[in-house]
């Protein structure tokens, strides 16, 4: 299932409301409990859902933080990627879908056939690495 992304409407919405101004806040972000980034959006803005996609499928503009593109980094990889990791191996177990138990392995009755030599073909002789300038 593909992400889905915020309107334009939502993502217009969500600049405006941040004032131009990182709306990350607290350690999912690497900030302090609390604390806001408030670093300027004008080097780049990215449009976090605060709540995983994945899990909640809202779109909303309440779900919607405007935040530089650092933060939005540091949640993806230390939040968002392992918390969807996880929702996908527990529906997978749900619905009873697993690993295959290992390596299949051929019964003994069917060896490997061996290769045959090579005929009528001569090595190509060394190739000089450097060439004398004279």
């Amino acid at each position: 299932m593909a992400r889905r992304e915020f309107t334009k409407a939502t993502r217009r919405a969500a600049l405006e409301r941040s004032q131009g101004r990182c709306e990350a806040i607290g350690a999912w972000y690497g900030l302090e409990p609390g604390k806001r980034c408030n670093a300027p959006l004008s080097a780049g803005v990215e449009f976090d859902h605060i709540d995983l996609d994945a899990n909640s499928k809202d779109n909303s503009l309440s779900n919607c933080a405007a935040t530089c593109i650092p933060c939005h980094r540091h949640k993806s990889a230390k939040h968002d990627t392992p918390k969807a990791a996880k929702t996908l191996r527990q529906q997978d177990k749900a619905r009873g879908v697993s690993k295959p138990a290992g390596n299949l392995k051929s019964r003994p009755s069917f060896p490997k056939p061996s290769k045959p030599e090579r005929q009528g073909k001569q090595p190509l002789p060394p190739r000089k690495l450097f060439e004398a300038i004279s």
